[in-house]
């Protein structure tokens, strides 16, 4: 318990400092300890909630917030009404769940913290050089998670042991936080609750670490961000995940296709890299390969695993269908990890506990008007992300196309894990949204400073070409 309070103590005073002079400025340190921490590092409050250091980050950054002075140049914040909209949705389903505790905690965790996080960093990101910033903290966190996952796989130990053994999220009986499973081995998972949500989080990261390497880094950054790269492919490989190994080969092909300048050659180096590794070590390959026949076969425990999102669907369907009220409003927030669903998957029907479709997670715990609010709200900024592509001014549209690569990346992922409101990768979800909305105002801003500059110079040679003029009067 001593090392969370020294955790939480570290996290909170960083933040302060930074922005002591200019919040903006603590905003890179925020994101850093937010993807780095894991939720182990937790003070946990008997009969109410778990005060990990994701929550004291925000309540840091909102503390501050309310302290400090405002900036001036404020707009109307984007998906609004949407919000509000969901929230109104998701009370109206905890007063339908049937677990109403567990429903409002998860309110609180899903919905208001996103929320909150969305809406403190839209006011507050004003130059595109913070989300610059803010970005390599975030790759500088996922590196240093990569390291982690070394240790993992060299000795068998990782970070999270260092924590309480009742904070700890375990598998396999409830032992160690160190993941293993049957048919895949080893699989590392850094300071991430499960192996596929690290990988969720290095697929969502991997094109904003290209991106910043060839149009932004410079110097000793450079050097670290490939270093980092590296670790990332390998640490995606660890992971034994398909789902981000198919995500991040789509990212990649995104981004070769939309952001040009200075990074197809860095991707095409990476390919090449990878090709040499895989002629040289080709049990890499045949490891892919085996865990991918592996997939598509249903007395293998790899391939019940893929098979098993299709059965749970499907029963998630039929379970919201009983009733007009389950169709409209759903179990309630947080009730399937807790209350479980009966599926009938491979001839037997069998309870499970875990929803590895966050779609049909969504489905199941708020309906249907549930399930078609929060995908409105989700796929909006992501339209906005692609407009913004197409229509703003550079740097800020090539800014705007790697974003809307990360963001439609990650909301694949969500057909295979519930990873939108467990983990550090759903609040990662809402950084990137927040400067998608945040990036046509830095934009219209500077646009604007660059006019009144330019009409500032002109009415500055007007006066000097008039002054001989006045000096014969």
């Amino acid at each position: 318990m001593a090392l969370v309070l020294f955790l939480q103590l570290v996290n909170a005073i960083s933040i302060i400092v930074a922005g002591r002079r200019r919040l903006e400025n603590a905003l890179p340190v925020f994101c850093f300890f937010l993807v780095l921490m894991p939720l182990e590092s937790k003070l946990v409050i008997p009969g109410l909630f778990d005060f990990n250091t994701m929550r004291l980050s925000l309540a840091t950054l909102l503390v501050m917030y309310c302290v400090k002075p405002k900036p001036v140049r404020r707009e109307k914040i984007p998906l609004k009404v949407l919000m509000i909209l969901h929230i109104v949705w998701a009370v109206l389903s905890t007063m339908y769940s049937l677990l109403v505790i567990t429903s409002v905690k998860q309110l609180l965790s899903q919905v208001l913290e996103f929320y909150l996080m969305f809406f403190l960093l839209v006011r507050l990101i004003t130059e595109i050089e913070t989300i610059y910033k803010m970005l390599y903290a975030m790759i500088l966190a996922i590196g240093i998670c990569c390291i982690l996952s070394i240790g993992e796989v060299t000795a068998s130990w990782t970070v999270l042991r260092l924590f309480p053994s009742s904070n700890w999220i375990t598998y396999n009986g409830g032992l160690d936080p160190l993941y293993s499973e049957l048919g895949r081995g080893l699989r590392v998972r850094a300071t991430f609750p499960h192996p596929i949500l690290f990988g969720d989080a290095l697929a969502m990261t991997i094109p904003i670490a290209f991106y910043l390497q060839g149009n932004w880094a410079k110097g000793k950054r450079r050097f670290i961000i490939w270093a980092i790269i590296i670790l990332m492919f390998w640490s995606i490989y660890k992971t034994q995940s398909r789902g981000p190994w198919l995500a991040t080969g789509m990212c990649s092909i995104m981004l070769f296709m939309m952001i040009r300048k200075g990074v197809r050659k860095y991707l095409l180096t990476t390919a090449l890299l990878a090709l040499t590794v895989l002629l040289a070590r080709p049990g890499i390959w045949q490891s892919v390969y085996d865990l991918y026949q592996a997939s598509t076969d249903p007395t293998q425990p790899v391939g019940t695993s893929y098979l098993y999102r299709h059965a749970l669907s499907e029963a998630i369907s039929r379970a919201v269908q009983k009733s007009p009220e389950r169709m409209l409003f759903g179990y309630g927030l947080g009730t399937f990890r807790e209350l479980g669903l009966d599926i009938d998957f491979l001839g037997e029907v069998k309870r499970s506990y875990t929803c590895d479709n966050n779609w049909a997670s969504f489905e199941y715990e708020t309906g249907y008007g549930g399930l078609a609010i929060i995908a409105i709200l989700l796929f909006c900024p992501l339209c906005m992300a692609f407009r913004n592509y197409l229509r703003l001014p550079k740097p800020e549209s090539m800014l705007s196309g790697v974003l809307f690569i990360s963001i439609a990346g990650f909301y694949f992922l969500m057909l295979s894990v519930a990873a939108y409101s467990w983990g550090q990768q759903g609040y990662m979800n809402w950084i990137f949204i927040s400067m998608v909305v945040a990036l046509p105002q830095i934009a219209q801003h500077k646009e604007a400073d660059e006019t009144e500059s330019s009409e500032s110079l002109e009415e500055d040679l007007e006066e000097d070409h008039a002054l001989p003029a006045t000096v014969l009067v």
